[in-house]
């Protein structure tokens, strides 16, 4: 076979590796095949992805103290504060996205930073109208309610039994 129709085979074969449309081991032992036996050269792009992936990891993680700083410990003005929110919310939202459709288990990083992240916006926008406690308290129940409905359809526990345990705090904290 001509080095050319080799090449065009490896790239395919990486592209089912990398897409997971192929199992893993397939798609090494026909990397193995046809490139005789040298492996993978891609292993400086492996590299690269994964610094990439942790890259985004960070930034995930670190926009949920940044919301609150931007929230709580400035004097922007209001209107840049739910803009910089909003930022925010829309990379965590399409870092959720992005990562659910690799089936990656990232994407929970990502639901669970969105989640937080819009509970702060609501929570932002609730105090910028009114200071009404109770009309807070309402935020912050609709906000778990609908983590709760959000753990049903996707049947995930740990969001399941986090927005059980923020209903019955918040009902708690109502009452008394």
């Amino acid at each position: 076979m001509s080095d050319n129709r080799i090449a065009t085979i490896v790239k395919e074969i990486e592209y089912w590796k990398d897409h997971k449309l192929l199992p893993e081991q397939y798609c090494d032992f026909l990397l193995a095949l046809y490139t005789n036996g040298e492996g993978e050269p891609t292993n400086k792009k492996r590299s690269v992805r994964k610094v990439n992936i942790i890259i985004q990891i960070l930034l995930l993680v670190v926009l949920l103290p940044f919301s609150f700083l931007v929230v709580y410990f400035t004097k922007f003005p209001e209107l840049l504060q739910l803009g910089i929110l909003s930022l925010f919310i829309c990379y965590s939202i399409w870092s959720y996205i992005y990562w659910k459709r690799y089936s990656s288990t990232i994407y929970h990083i990502s639901l669970i930073i969105t989640l937080s992240l819009v509970l702060l916006f609501s929570l932002f926008i609730v105090n910028l109208f009114s200071n009404n406690n109770y009309l807070i308290f309402g935020v912050i129940l609709l906000n778990f309610v609908l983590w709760l409905l959000l753990s049903e359809r996707m049947h995930i526990k740990y969001l399941k039994y986090t927005s059980i345990f923020g209903v019955l705090f918040a009902i708690f904290y109502i009452v008394l």
